[in-house]
């Protein structure tokens, strides 16, 4: 079960509404909740010019005042539903606080962010990926569109056999547990081309007594996350379950095509894992 679970709250945006939607993932597992304010500047001060260092500091200054709003945000809600609960912030340069937050995600059973706005950008938008690549814990991402607490009578997942669906999966089993209606998509799946097919995981879940849905699909690369959300909105699914691809460039991990789309796209919380 769920035990012990982290919100990381943008301190640049309203995060109100991602926060309900932690409490009451909380409250469904009774779990611990750590509410996590990050304050990053994009350069070190001591390396910037004198007037640069100034803009600077006074951005930052601003983000120690918002962190402390948003902490004090997550303090009255949690304390309301009686939630077990800590509150904590980072202060860093960028790439610093990057490895600080991915550090301090991997001791959690869940991570719970925010979907990036590209109307909205935020500074902690690179959050979500870094935790996705770098926790090696499940992700629970909320759309910015979400104003309703997380609810999980119908699950989808996202099934194509691949090591990042199976981690998501069973990452997952908390919330297949708990649900009403489990429904499996597969896109474009050929009969017998793997051994780990949507059959094969529809029997591996009813030996959990887990009763399954498939829904074979078509689509060609650039419409998959597209299929996968329409499927989600005409079965009123609460929460998607996926993995999270991407590849390794020197330093940096580049989400994969239908990740990315899901990233920017995603209208219902997902777990993803990777």
């Amino acid at each position: 079960m769920l035990k012990d679970i982290s919100v990381l709250l943008p301190v640049d945006r309203p995060a109100g509404a991602l926060i309900d939607c932690a409490a009451s993932v909380a409250t469904l597992f009774e779990a611990h909740l750590d509410g996590i304010a990050c304050v990053y500047q994009a350069l070190n001060p001591m390396i910037a010019s004198e007037a640069a260092a100034v803009v600077m500091a006074a951005e930052y200054e601003t983000g120690v005042e918002q962190a402390a709003a948003v902490l004090d945000q997550f303090e009255i809600a949690t304390r309301r539903l009686d939630i077990p609960h800590d509150a904590k912030s980072t202060f860093d340069v960028s790439y610093a606080a990057t490895r600080t937050l991915t550090q301090m995600s991997r001791l959690y059973d869940l991570n719970i962010v925010a979907q990036p706005d590209r109307s909205n950008p935020s500074q902690t938008d690179f959050l979500s990926e870094a935790v996705l690549f770098g926790s090696g814990r499940p992700m629970l991402m909320v759309p910015y569109i979400t104003h309703a607490p997380i609810k999980t009578d119908r699950v989808l997942i996202c099934w194509d056999g691949g090591i990042p669906a199976t981690r998501a999966v069973h990452d997952a089993l908390p919330f297949l547990r708990k649900a009403k209606t489990i429904d499996v998509i597969t896109v474009n799946e050929k009969e017998g081309e793997s051994e780990a097919s949507s059959a094969a995981l529809l029997a591996h879940l009813a030996r959990r007594d887990l009763s399954a849905t498939p829904y074979r699909i078509t689509a060609d690369g650039p419409n998959i996350h597209n299929a996968i959300l329409s499927l989600a909105a005409d079965n009123n699914t609460d929460l998607i379950v996926m993995g999270g691809y991407g590849h390794s460039r020197l330093r940096e991990f580049i989400l994969g095509g239908t990740t990315r789309g899901m990233f920017e796209s995603l209208t219902v919380p997902a777990l993803i894992s990777h």
